[in-house]
């Protein structure tokens, strides 16, 4: 009879450590739920970012035509054919400073970030659809056959990069400060995998050939964002700092659910409490050099990440095409398909952020870029007077995906990793703005090279990008949003 009862004990013993085994599990899986569901509203924002980025690139020609930049046939189908047109420099200057004046707006709406942040990190997400709306509905609206009628796109341009240069800031802040610690990286990336979805929509409509809706529709998707956002809740450093005790700690619950909820929690209460010393930021850096450090290191990494050549290649990527020798329609449908590889390579990205760490993905992947420019400079060297078409898609398809496994979605995500919450809306701002002023550097220097040149800068700086990670920059996997690596009380209070 006992030695039923020590089976049957035995049993339920085993039963009991299955039921353990299985538990976290499930709870795992329900946690990553919840925290993909918040982060939605940011996603719908970043979507919106990403259209707004490529939504021009397959218009050039349309835009030359509208707006009789080149008094060229109004017969679209021979133009696309015909390169004639679409390489008119009076047109392509013109739409090039189009897709300029972005970035320029961008570099401005970062530096307007960190005050709308203060406010609340919904606030900074409504925000960029505020700006998204009436700049493309300027675009859209312009009239055609005036010659102010590109005045006012450009305008249109300006004013939607604007909100275009806080997605940089505002998504990764909110969900940086809405995301588990062991998740926060594979969230990070699916905003940038949506950011990249986005691109590859805009040019998917693009084959289309109707310009003006396609430019309306960042309207539409903004207005959606808004939506979303009216539901949505504060993060926990910004209902703390409202006075919401109870809701900071509450959110914080629903958030660490496998994690310290008390040190979460505390390492808030320990930022706010900072955050009301009333400190400028330029007084932090003075008084404490490890703010100085991390600025440095996020502002060169953003820098860097776009000087580097993606971003520029991805919203230039049918005039390089076209430079090689392919129509208008074949560079067109090159980079749907480039977009499209672009978005899977992020995709692959969410499975190892978390597991690889930062650093590691950064070092291979700004590696990647070096190697696979250096494929479409060489033949260039070897052959000066040939367009090398094989080998300039080849390359760019290669460089672009590399970028996406590494450079693309980790330097907007790591700058919201290594700032104190005190010091992370200026933090962001500066490095977002630095990122910014790479991607204007590298637009005009795409818009105004041969594409050895563009492909020999490109590498260049790949390889700098590729060293400055190895020696400066820290890992940030599995800290606590609180505990970045270049702060010393931060790795105590927030776990890192």
């Amino acid at each position: 009879m006992s030695r039923k009862r020590g089976v049957t004990d035995k049993g339920e013993q085993q039963n009991e450590e299955c039921d353990e085994k299985n538990l976290p599990i499930s709870m795992s899986v329900a946690t990553d739920l919840k925290a993909i569901k918040r982060c939605i509203p940011a996603f719908a924002v970043a979507f919106s970012g990403g259209f707004l980025v490529s939504v021009l690139d397959p218009f050039g020609t349309q835009l030359i035509i509208a707006f009789d930049l080149c008094g060229c046939s109004t017969n679209l189908s021979k133009i696309l054919v015909d390169n004639s047109c679409y390489m008119c420099k009076t047109g392509e200057t013109i739409v090039g400073v189009i897709n300029l004046l972005l970035f320029v707006g961008a570099i401005l709406g970062c530096q307007l970030t960190r005050i709308f942040s203060e406010y609340g990190r919904v606030v900074l997400l409504k925000f960029i659809a505020g700006f998204i709306i009436p700049g493309s509905l300027l675009s859209a609206l312009a009239p055609t056959g005036l010659t102010g009628g590109w005045a006012q796109v450009a305008v249109g341009r300006f004013v939607a990069g604007i909100g275009m240069g806080c997605v940089c800031v505002g998504c990764p802040m909110y969900i940086g400060e809405m995301s588990p610690n062991s998740i926060r990286g594979k969230l990070q990336t699916i905003s940038w995998v949506m950011q990249s979805s986005g691109s590859l929509f805009a040019v998917t409509l693009g084959l289309a050939n109707w310009w003006r809706f396609v430019v309306f529709l960042p309207v539409v998707i903004s207005l959606i964002a808004l939506k979303m956002l009216s539901d949505v809740s504060e993060t926990p450093y910004i209902l703390l700092k409202r006075g919401s005790r109870d809701a900071a700690m509450a959110a914080c619950e629903d958030i660490y659910v496998e994690e310290d909820v008390e040190k979460e929690f505390e390492a808030v209460v320990h930022s706010v409490e900072i955050s009301r010393n009333k400190k400028k930021p330029l007084e932090l850096m003075r008084e404490n050099r490890e703010y100085v450090h991390a600025l440095l290191v996020g502002a060169c990494l953003g820098f860097l990440q776009n000087l580097s050549g993606a971003r520029s290649l991805l919203t230039s990527s049918s005039r390089i095409i076209v430079q090689a020798g392919f129509s208008a329609r074949t560079a067109n449908f090159l980079t749907f398909a480039l977009l499209g590889v672009n978005v899977l390579a992020t995709v692959a990205a969410t499975f190892i952020m978390d597991s690889w760490g930062r650093r590691k993905v950064l070092i291979i992947s700004f590696t990647g870029q070096a190697l696979t420019a250096i494929i479409g400079a060489v033949p260039f060297y070897v052959s000066p007077n040939a367009d090398n078409p094989v080998t300039t898609v080849v390359s760019l398809f290669a460089f672009l995906a590399t970028y996406a496994f590494g450079v693309g979605p980790i330097p907007c995500m790591y700058l919201g990793e290594i700032f104190p919450l005190d010091f992370k809306g200026f933090g962001m701002s500066v490095g977002a703005s630095a990122n910014w002023t790479g991607i204007s550097i590298a637009t005009f220097i795409v818009l105004s090279s041969s594409n050895n040149i563009i492909f020999s800068m490109f590498a260049i700086v790949s390889v700098i990008a590729a060293i400055f990670t190895a020696v400066f920059v820290r890992e940030t996997k599995g800290k606590s949003v609180m505990g970045s690596p270049y702060f010393t009380e931060a790795k105590e209070m927030g776990g890192g």
